[in-house]
């Protein structure tokens, strides 16, 4: 299978090296130095069979909406959007997947097995980190672009969340800032605690997701990417798989909710 990557920050070569791991070929990879308007061009032209986007936020529908309409697969890091009503857009349209690869982790997949429908469980969700000034100045510190802290760092978590406990019923968002958010969030069988911060010391980060009294570490180091799951994300993409927009929108509307701390 042949990829075609856009953007280059950090989490690139992450992808890179899943790509070269399940055989794939990159045909090019750009970013807004060429010109701004370069992706279309490339969108357009490129003889890859699946365009990767890997750029702020705020462009991810726009390019994945171009793309799927030039006939590529989609494979777009989270979130799919910061809008769930361009979501619904994508979920009508074939061959375009997320990147929520905590889905892969082995803690998710055992979790996955034995969570029990009709038993009770108290969670608590704490992912805080530390960010330097650097963070903020770029896109991620920005609102508008990156869609608040609550998508660029919670999105995994929540999507965690929803896919092994269920769609959350109750919402209470206690605070909500550029840096910081926390509440209470409820389900069938579930309440969980949350906190998710960029505003950590470096000396006391952590991503605690407890479960029923039991700490479940789905990762010690600073970012997730470096847990090397993008590999599955692309063997699930050969199988012609992955998280499907339908899938994506679900975290992507829970987090839309925490912030106008809306309940259904």
């Amino acid at each position: 299978m042949k990829f075609s990557l856009i953007g280059t920050g950090f989490i690139m070569p992450r992808h890179a090296q899943a790509i070269i791991e399940t055989g794939g070929e990159i045909c090019e990879i750009i970013n807004d130095s060429q010109s701004e308007t370069a992706w279309k061009k490339m969108i357009e032209t490129t003889k890859a069979d699946c365009v990767v986007i890997l750029t702020p936020n705020d462009l991810h529908f726009e390019m994945a909406l171009k793309a799927v309409e030039c006939g590529k697969v989609v494979l777009c890091e989270k979130p799919l959007a910061i809008n769930s009503e361009d979501v619904k857009i994508l979920e009508k349209k074939p061959n375009v997947f997320s990147v929520l690869q905590l889905r892969h982790h082995l803690i998710a997949k055992k979790l996955k097995k034995e969570i029990v429908e009709n038993n009770k469980y108290d969670i608590e969700m704490d992912i805080s980190v530390y960010r330097d000034e650097n963070y903020y100045s770029g896109w991620k510190g920005m609102k508008e672009r990156s869609g608040g802290v609550l998508f660029n760092l919670g999105s995994h978590y929540f999507d965690m969340l929803l896919y092994l406990f269920g769609d959350a019923k109750n919402i209470k968002t206690t605070l909500i800032d550029d840096k910081t958010g926390e509440g209470i969030i409820e389900g069938e069988n579930y309440s969980c605690k949350w906190m998710v911060s960029t505003d950590a010391k470096r000396d006391n980060q952590k991503r605690v997701f407890k479960i029923n009294g039991t700490d479940y570490n789905f990762s010690s180091q600073d970012n997730l990417s470096f847990e090397n799951l993008h590999r599955f994300v692309y063997e699930d993409l050969l199988d012609g798989k992955g998280v499907t927009p339908s899938e994506a929108l679900q975290s992507i509307e829970l987090i839309e909710r925490l912030y106008k701390n809306e309940n259904l």
